[in-house]
């Protein structure tokens, strides 16, 4: 950017000078276009119709208006002999080009006076004024300054380092490929600085520079744009693999729209309210601070949450789509539920409320401290795998005991657990949960079958791997344990619990239950303690359902047959 730029700029934004311009160079209307050449200047007028006013040259050098078709009072000016170009369009809605398809002109001044005016400029230092209307000003090549007026103005510099200040209205400032090191100042209205990308490998950054925003492309071809008074950053970095990050305390100076577009791009909010677009491609999101919004597309995608980030809305769109949320080294409670057909996911520590659409898997980074993930029935969402990972950050144990809570429906549920070494897994519901690096001598899994004839089967589930807890609920409900130190809770209901090795707690709770497991070293409340050979007395097929005869009374048993109760008290 020139040194010299900023006390010229800072002349322009109160706009004395554009009119200051004005007031010294405007031309009386006429009934036509007309055009005068005098002491080096080329003046074309036009009236308060709309006009077409097009400024060319041929081969030779001479300026022609309109191809020759407008009159030229004072003299022919040439390429050699005009020093400036200057164009008013005055009423109407005009366009005003500079057009150089047999060479460069002179430098030039356009004006496009009242009405929605299109000025394009040449490869010369030019000025732009829209003045009152909705104008699109394009510089196109040279050191230009674009000056929007009033009302909405869309503002183009084009090649080499431009200017442009919105003024009045709510106006787009837009940056294109083969464009240069710009200045944007957006002043009145709600202004927008656009920035189109190309189709290769690109970053960005976006930092806060004071009362200013500074935009930069890193590589390939470094340019940069300095931000003033404008309220939005739109970057559409369109192909290839993109990466885009933001420092600095931009949520009291901007917002920002981010699109990746195709490609698998990288894409890090600022500390505002963001909106980022992850497009077609594999896509890495971090909304970081404030709470975002993410429209991560095509592909299989990644959304991450860090601790001091704000409440972020995540719509996957297609894809298999994650979000990957990181705890901290503190004690938290987590929660997953249905909302509908979206997933509500909260954390205790700072309210956070995390709203997901069409994302797949959420994997949970508890780190350190004593934590609490419950995930309830995720039925009708598209939510179908949830992972608890409970290690320290640096792997191993956190040193604390964490609890992973999962909830089935109020119907009838079958639901298997198993696992070793750290891992385990509930199947059969909605979403899949699973467990991982944790302690089997202090973190638990709790299933609750809530109500309904439920099934829940630990029969696979290793000693080490997590300590275990099933509940019933309401219903008539089996239960069978794990290889380790369970603790199996009818609730109301006719229930069967089958703890299986370890030292066990077993209460059936209100109604007619069966105990099955080695009751010398464990505590059985609730429940009539059999053995596995009464099992197999008193388990019969009736009409397709496992029944238990027990003082007098058929138990029967849902969804599980004779069959499976005999293999799970086998391992007792």
């Amino acid at each position: 950017m020139n040194p010299g730029r900023p006390t010229l700029w800072r002349l322009l934004a109160g706009g004395a000078l554009a009119a200051g311009a004005l007031a010294a160079t405007t031309v009386p209307a006429s009934a036509a276009v007309t055009a005068t050449f005098n002491a080096g200047t080329l003046s074309v007028t036009g009236d308060a119709l709309d006009n077409n006013m097009t400024v060319s040259r041929d081969a030779a050098g001479r300026i022609l208006i309109n191809g020759g078709a407008v009159a030229v009072i004072g003299g022919t000016p040439t390429v050699a002999n005009t020093t400036l170009i200057r164009v008013f369009g005055l009423g109407g809605n005009d366009v005003v080009t500079i057009s150089e398809v047999n060479g460069a002109l002179p430098a030039t001044n356009l004006f496009g006076g009242a009405g929605n005016d299109v000025l394009t400029g040449g490869s010369g230092n030019d000025q732009l004024f829209g003045e009152s209307g909705n104008d699109t000003l394009l510089g196109k090549g040279g050191n230009d300054l674009l000056f929007g007026g009033a009302d909405n103005d869309t503002l183009t510099g084009g090649d080499a380092d431009d200017q442009a200040f919105g003024q009045g209205g709510d106006d787009r400032m837009i940056w294109n490929p083969g464009d240069d090191t710009d200045l944007n100042e957006g002043a009145g209205g709600t202004d927008t600085v656009e920035v189109n990308g190309g189709n290769g490998a690109e970053q960005f950054t976006t930092t806060a520079n004071g009362t200013r925003v500074r935009f930069d492309r890193v590589t390939p071809a470094p340019f940069s744009i300095d931000i003033g008074t404008s309220e939005k950053l739109t970057l559409n970095a369109n192909g290839g693999d993109d990466t885009f990050s933001a420092t600095g305390n931009l949520a009291a100076l901007i917002s920002m729209t981010i699109d990746g577009g195709t490609g698998n791009d990288r894409l890090l909010g600022g500390n505002g309210v963001d909106f980022l677009l992850g497009g077609d491609g594999d896509d890495f999101i971090d909304g970081n601070q404030g709470n975002d919004t993410a429209f991560m597309g095509a592909g299989d995608d990644t959304f991450q949450w860090d601790p001091g980030d704000g409440s972020d809305t995540i719509e996957g769109q297609d894809g298999t789509d994650t979000m990957l949320f990181n705890g901290a080294n503190i004690n938290e409670r987590m929660e997953a539920s249905a909302n509908g057909g979206r997933v509500r996911f909260t954390r205790d520590v700072a309210n956070i409320v995390m709203d997901l659409n069409d994302v797949e898997s959420t994997v949970v980074n508890a780190l350190g401290g004593a934590d609490t993930l419950t995930v309830n029935d995720l039925s009708g969402t598209d939510m179908v795998n949830v992972t608890e990972a409970l290690a320290a950050s640096g792997g191993g144990d956190d040193g604390a005991a964490d609890n992973v809570i999962v909830n089935a429906t109020n119907g009838d549920d079958v639901a298997t657990v198993a696992g070793s070494a750290g891992s385990a897994q509930v199947l059969g519901l909605a979403a899949r949960v699973n467990v991982t690096g944790a302690n089997a001598a202090s973190d638990r899994l709790t299933v609750n079958a809530l109500n309904g004839d439920d099934v829940v089967d630990a029969s696979g589930l290793a000693a080490n791997a997590i300590l275990l807890t099933e509940a019933g609920g309401d219903g008539d409900d089996v239960l069978l344990g794990g290889n380790g130190n369970d603790t199996l809770l009818g609730g109301n209901g006719d229930d069967v619990l089958i703890g299986g090795p370890g030292q066990d707690v077993l209460d059936g709770g209100p109604g007619d239950n069966v105990v099955l497991d080695s009751f010398a070293a464990n505590s059985v409340k609730s429940a009539s303690a059999v053995g596995s050979k009464w099992l197999k007395s008193h388990a019969r097929t009736v009409n397709g359902k496992a029944v238990l005869k027990l003082d007098g009374k058929q138990i029967k048993l849902p969804r599980i047959s004779p069959a499976q109760l005999q293999r799970a008290a086998a391992s007792v």
